[in-house]
């Protein structure tokens, strides 16, 4: 995938390093940012939780192939929150809200512009599935988010 979790940050290009710079914390962010941030970083227990783990694959498809360049993600137990993880939030969080404007000008941070539409309506269907997860079985994200 476009994501490089897994390769150290002195291997990957100038401009992946730019998506990895620290800017909050993981801890700062509502459940929803979280669980997207975990997901990015490479959740297995998160990704194979059915609906979600399906659409979570079908969006990150999407930025693999026409992402501006590779997205980068921080280790899974790092609090650090990186530039693309909290842009990745936002655009989540923006789309589930119904800020499709907003929403796409975000994705246009990160892809082509004229894919972004097509990853907004993705990124709503994600937040709005995750809300709904959070509100009706919390439990069924306990352990896989850090809360504080």
């Amino acid at each position: 995938m476009s994501f490089q979790s897994a390769r150290a940050i002195d291997q990957i290009s100038e401009d992946a390093r730019e998506g990895a710079q620290p800017v909050g914390k993981l801890s700062h962010l509502n459940e929803q940012g979280r669980v997207v941030v975990t997901l990015f970083r490479g959740s297995d227990a998160m990704r194979g939780n059915g609906d979600l783990g399906k659409i979570f694959s079908q969006m990150m498809l999407v930025f693999e192939r026409h992402a501006r360049r590779p997205l980068v993600s921080h280790g899974m137990s790092c609090d650090c929150l990186g530039a693309d993880e909290a842009v990745l939030a936002q655009f989540v969080r923006l789309a589930a809200r119904g800020k499709r404007e907003d929403a796409t000008l975000m994705a246009m941070l990160m892809l082509r512009a004229d894919i972004a539409p097509l990853a907004v309506s993705m990124a709503e269907q994600l937040g709005l599935l995750i809300d709904a997860t959070l509100r009706t079985d919390p439990r069924a994200m306990m352990g896989t988010v850090k809360v504080h």
